[in-house]
């Protein structure tokens, strides 16, 4: 039963578990490497910090879904941005690397438990090994070594997320920390447009990919499906009037975010809700009510930016476009592998046909695909294809979903909508900024793997 369950769900066993081990013994010995370099000060306050830490552990070993949810807490509602005293502890990266250790304690521990290596994962392990190669072909190797780092603990989420999450309950409990996450940066956002600051926008609701008004707006594009398909699938008035509301919000806050490029996103995101709609006529309308009311709250100023979109010859979209050429010209030069992770920055002035290029120096590409393009070469492109497709087909196994319980077929074809919307939406909105490293394809490729399992214990009904 334990094999078949694997193979129905794209599972391997043995190889998994001997990658998953070998990459935590290297997370030892980085880590243990790691401490050694910590300020005194800190490494102070982490051995006062020792004994609620141990605690935390034990509860994670127990109930491995609080190790998973604490991660995604850290890293969607950022309180390290802005507390201070935390930013020196790098707790999303600490929080990680202890997460899996534990994760590797508990494979250990049950020789026949089974390790989830689903086809995304072989991906994004070459993608880390290729990056890892590229750190020593760079120009600047430090920040090729960074978003190295980066993705090897993007690949250690991924891992821990299609191995943990593998019913409708901790999918929703999942769901449900990232919504909530957004409504709280929404919340932050409106609050800074509506008190007033310098930029009239919603302003920087946090660090990382959450870095200014664009990135945020990708944000809320992405999650804006989950949102919009809970209402549809909603069984009470009630919540579908409460996810309604959460639905009017995320859009309302995309406006305040005067995000050109968002309005782009999320009015592709809207045509694809409706195609994806279980019934078009009341998608058609709830969707049409909801621009409606957001067009009459909408500030004068964001039609003028919005109307701004066709002055492709000056300004920001000008330089957007000179950058998305320089990025195109960098791949011509290194059409193999590219100029490597972060270094498109330190090339940009060499390439970029602006007046002053030498002043373009370190300015981002704006543009994923070019990023990609110029930074990872046709072996990054190829690799990201793959994940592409592969999370396509993880998709398309979870919308034939059948079972005896129509409740748990109902939660997959809403997952499976809502994730492949969320990729639309992002292909589109990243279209326009630098998002090749942000987490949001990340977790969607997870949520395709998850979606795939769910659909397998649906037909199987397993329940939730």
């Amino acid at each position: 039963m334990r094999d078949e369950r694997a193979r129905v769900a794209g599972e391997s066993t043995r190889s998994g578990r001997f990658v998953l081990v070998a990459i935590g013994g290297i997370v030892v010995l980085g880590a243990a490497a790691g401490l050694l370099l910590l300020p005194p000060a800190v490494g102070l306050a982490a051995a006062l910090a020792l004994v609620p830490l141990v605690a935390l552990a034990f509860a994670i070993l127990r109930k491995p879904l609080l190790g998973v949810l604490l991660i995604y807490v850290l890293e969607y509602y950022r309180p390290q941005d802005f507390i201070g005293a935390l930013e020196s502890f790098r707790l999303p990266f600490l929080t990680t690397i202890g997460v899996f250790l534990l994760f590797v304690v508990r494979v250990i521990r049950d020789p026949k438990h089974i390790v989830v290596w689903p086809r995304q994962a072989t991906t994004l392990a070459v993608l880390v090994a290729f990056m890892a190669f590229s750190v020593l072909t760079s120009i600047n190797n430090y920040w090729a070594f960074e978003f190295w780092r980066g993705m090897t603990l993007t690949l250690m989420l991924f891992l821990l997320t299609v191995n943990i999450v593998e019913r409708s309950s901790q999918t929703r409990k999942l769901i449900g920390v990232l919504l909530v996450a957004h409504v709280v940066l929404c919340v932050k956002g409106a609050a800074q447009y509506l008190l007033g600051n310098r930029f009239g926008t919603t302003g920087m609701v946090g660090g990382n990919f959450l870095g200014d008004e664009n990135d945020f707006a990708l944000a809320l594009i992405v999650i804006f499906p989950f949102a919009y398909f809970a209402m549809t699938a909603a069984r009470s008035t009630g919540k579908k009037i409460l996810w309604a509301l959460v639905t009017l919000f995320f859009l309302v806050t995309i406006v305040l975010t005067m995000s050109r490029g968002g309005f782009i996103g999320i009015a592709a995101t809207i045509v694809v809700c409706w195609l994806r709609s279980p019934h078009k006529a009341a998608g058609a309308f709830v969707l049409a009510l909801l621009v409606g009311t957001v067009a009459l709250l909408a500030p004068p100023e964001y039609f003028e930016e919005i109307r701004s979109i066709k002055q492709t010859d000056e300004g920001t979209a000008h330089k957007r476009r000179e950058y998305w050429i320089a990025g195109l010209r960098m791949y011509a030069e290194k059409p193999l592998i590219g100029v490597g992770p972060g270094n498109s920055k330190l090339y940009m002035s060499q390439y970029v046909d602006l007046p002053h290029a030498n002043q373009q120096w370190g300015r981002a590409m704006h543009g994923t695909l070019p990023l990609l393009l110029a930074e990872m070469g046709t072996i990054g492109l190829l690799l990201y294809v793959v994940l592409g497709f592969q999370c396509a087909g993880d998709l398309r196994t979870a919308a034939r979903a059948r079972g005896p319980d129509e409740r748990e077929t109902s939660y997959v074809r809403y997952l499976e909508r809502a994730t492949g919307t969320s990729f639309v939406g992002f292909l589109v909105g990243s279209a326009f900024l630098s998002a090749l490293y942000y987490p949001h394809i990340y977790v969607l490729a997870s949520l395709a793997v998850i979606a795939r399992r769910l659909a397998a214990r649906a037909e199987r009904g397993d329940g939730p």
